[in-house]
């Protein structure tokens, strides 16, 4: 097994995108100190699904971004692809000749993971490097004081180190998960027996509610059958006085429109009356206009004829005079 090519984009020393690509034969990188080589070997256990921040040699997981410098602004994430070769089959659930792991983190404090561009889960990227060695318990990754740090390990951290080597670690890992399994089982077995001795306590109290139930759902099955009788009965009820309700409408409507011709008429009535009435004062103040002009006639007949009985009554006097003077003559 080897490694075909390492893709690092923002990761601590390396802003910008940049591809390693490795031989079948022995590949070495060299550099001064402070060249970043160290961030090469951090960005393979990065993207294996390390967890650590003081293994990858920082104090917070964000300190793996690009943090920039005076010329350089920093980047939002860091991501991390590692391609391996899978011709012999290393990883037995994958049927690719090449498998990439991707890991990605945003300062946000998201992370991702993809195997062969699709997302995952930390677990399914940690159960893939399962006794390949590549594992984050495992030995492909060698640093300083790394061999004196597993010599000098407690034996049962030696042994670990020596399952993942022989490829057993994975049937560790299923034999640890089954016993968490089986205590969780044996808890939720103590819980249940606990549950079933406090409901046999409740079984004769519950009894009793059931009986009660029982009569309460017939009972209610009662009540809603008396319930439906009286909502027909009001039902019919309401029908009839609907059609009652409907049929006095009809003949107040009747009533109304006759009521309505009869006013209709009596204006009408009115308005003849009205206009005979109009015809009625007009002929009025003819008759009195005229009356007016005989009563000054009559006036002046009146003047009229006093001055000619005061006139006849001079002429009287006048010939009982001449009379007098011809009886005296």
């Amino acid at each position: 097994m080897y490694l075909r090519a390492l893709e690092i984009q923002g990761f601590k020393s390396f802003p910008d995108k940049t591809v390693l690509n490795f031989g079948e034969d022995i590949t070495a990188i060299v550099g001064p100190n402070g060249s970043g080589k160290s961030n090469i070997s951090d960005a393979i256990r990065w993207v294996m699904g390390e967890q650590s921040v003081k293994g990858l040699r920082g104090a917070k997981m964000e300190d793996v971004i690009f943090g920039g410098t005076e010329k350089r602004s920093q980047v939002g994430f860091a991501q991390v692809t590692l391609v391996l070769d899978n011709t012999e089959h290393i990883f037995p659930t994958m049927e690719e000749s090449e498998v990439s792991v991707t890991r990605r983190y945003y300062r946000s404090g998201e992370s991702e993971y993809y195997i062969n561009r699709q997302s995952v889960r930390l677990k399914d990227l940690t159960e893939l490097f399962l006794d390949t060695g590549m594992g984050r318990e495992g030995y492909s990754i060698i640093g300083q004081g790394k061999i004196d740090e597993i010599l000098s390990a407690k034996s049962g951290e030696r042994r670990e180190i020596f399952e993942e080597a022989a490829g057993i670690s994975k049937f560790r890992h299923r034999k640890e998960e089954a016993e968490r399994k089986l205590e969780r089982t044996e808890e939720n077995l103590v819980r249940i027996n606990d549950k079933i001795a406090e409901l046999e306590l409740q079984v004769e109290p519950l009894r009793e509610q059931a009986e009660k139930a029982r009569k309460y759902l017939v009972l209610r099955d009662e009540l809603r059958l008396l319930e439906i009788s009286v909502w027909l009965e009001n039902l019919d009820t309401l029908k009839a006085g609907a059609r009652k309700l409907e049929a006095d409408f009809h003949a107040a409507e009747s009533q109304r429109d006759e009521a309505r011709a009869a006013l209709d008429a009596l204006y009408a009535e009115g308005e003849r009356y009205s206009e005979r009435m109009r015809e009625k004062d007009m002929e009025a103040e003819r008759v009195r206009t005229e009356s007016a002009v005989l009563e000054e006639q009559i006036k002046e007949k009146e003047s009229a004829a006093a001055v000619l009985e005061s006139t006849v009554t001079h002429i009287r006097e006048n010939i009982q005079r001449a009379e007098a003077e011809l009886a005296e003559a």
